[in-house]
């Protein structure tokens, strides 16, 4: 086992209704047998993974040893102790990769022949008016073949922000909403994100309108909106599911790699989810390649999953040789064996030299 930080220092800050972000803060994580590399990656943030990468660290050193000797993904998932989650995302995708490598067949490929193809989404994060609309033009300029767009909301000038949305947008293009919990009030929410979908039109989901865990709040937004109410941070892992489940608290859940630990989890909440009836998004943090990867295969070989929102390593530097393509509107996997990306360790020097990146080896 190795494990590195890899902190990309963002061009501008991305902000969300609660949190600004200057810097993404991931863990690469390389699981080596037989000269055959898996690579893993943790993308901590303690308000909705809540574990840290100091953590992350400390939980990949106190499981070294079981990791090193222990290949079987349902294994190691019964054998790991409690803890950060995204760590144990990160070891379940480096067995998959290293997995996929030894076998010669794509991650997807353990779990069906079929695949699940379906849109993705490319976000606009919290601007003011006029860099909202610019963010929206370079969006459609850059991703012609785009059919979602994801747009953040922070209970304030959300009907202005739709508004300039609208006016650069053609048709023929679907919204997202995401709050991330921008609404105390339950009734203050269905006003404005009422308003907001008159003014979008084709809004095919709402997610997390009101703050994480109440339920009841999430259920009366639920119930007053005709657009699914998808849970995100309030659904971390199968607990949270269960309780949403049982309080009929949601029309729909987002799975999160890096929330749920791994692919393997993420199937067992898929499976939870379709059986009640819940839609089921695959949603990511501030993820790099290998994560976004190992969400592409999830989602391709789980046919309950109707959309994902896997773009938060499109605007990296560039740091790979292959990763998941964006083609016709799909995030869709390179033709490579395990997660099907390749790193450039060559590019990472440079962009550490540049100070883009601080990439340093601590296990």
């Amino acid at each position: 086992m190795e494990a590195y930080k890899m902190n990309f220092k963002l061009n501008e800050p991305i902000r969300i209704s609660f949190h600004s972000f200057t810097h993404r803060e991931n863990v690469l994580l390389k699981l080596t047998r037989n000269d055959v590399i898996g690579y893993g990656e943790a993308a901590p943030f303690k308000l909705i993974t809540e574990d840290t990468q100091a953590e992350v660290f400390e939980y990949l050193s106190k499981n070294k040893d079981l990791v090193e000797k222990e290949l079987d993904i349902s294994e190691i998932h019964e054998k790991l102790p409690h803890g950060s989650q995204t760590s144990r995302a990160a070891i379940d995708f480096a067995l998959h990769d290293l997995i996929g490598k030894k076998k010669g067949i794509p991650a997807h490929k353990f779990y069906s022949d079929k695949t699940n193809k379906v849109l993705n989404s490319v976000t606009i994060f919290i601007k003011d008016l006029e860099s909202t609309q610019l963010e929206a033009q370079r969006i459609l300029g850059a991703y012609p073949d785009l059919k979602i767009i994801k747009i953040k909301l922070s209970g304030v000038k959300d009907v202005e922000r739709a508004n300039k949305i609208k006016s650069c947008t053609p048709s023929g293009i679907s919204f997202m909403l995401d709050a991330n919990q921008a609404f105390d009030d339950p009734n203050n929410a269905i006003k404005f994100l009422n308003q907001v979908c008159d003014i979008l039109g084709d809004v095919i989901l709402i997610e997390e309108p009101c703050p994480k865990g109440d339920l009841e709040k999430l259920k009366h937004v639920k119930e007053n909106m005709s657009v699914p109410i998808i849970a995100d941070e309030t659904c971390v892992d199968i607990d949270d599911l269960r309780k949403i489940i049982e309080k009929d608290a949601a029309d729909g859940i987002n799975i999160k790699l890096q929330k749920a630990g791994g692919i393997y989890p993420g199937r067992l909440m898929a499976e939870l989810a379709a059986d009640h009836g819940l839609k089921i998004m695959v949603g990511s943090m501030l993820e790099g390649p290998i994560s976004i990867a190992a969400g592409v295969h999830f989602a391709m070989s789980t046919p309950s999953v109707f959309v994902t929102d896997l773009d938060m390593d499109l605007d990296l530097p560039k740091h790979w040789n292959y990763r998941a393509d964006f083609v016709e509107g799909s995030r869709i996997p390179a033709n490579q064996p395990g997660l099907g990306v390749e790193l450039d360790f060559n590019s990472i020097e440079k962009y550490k030299k540049e100070g883009k990146l601080d990439f340093e080896r601590i296990i």
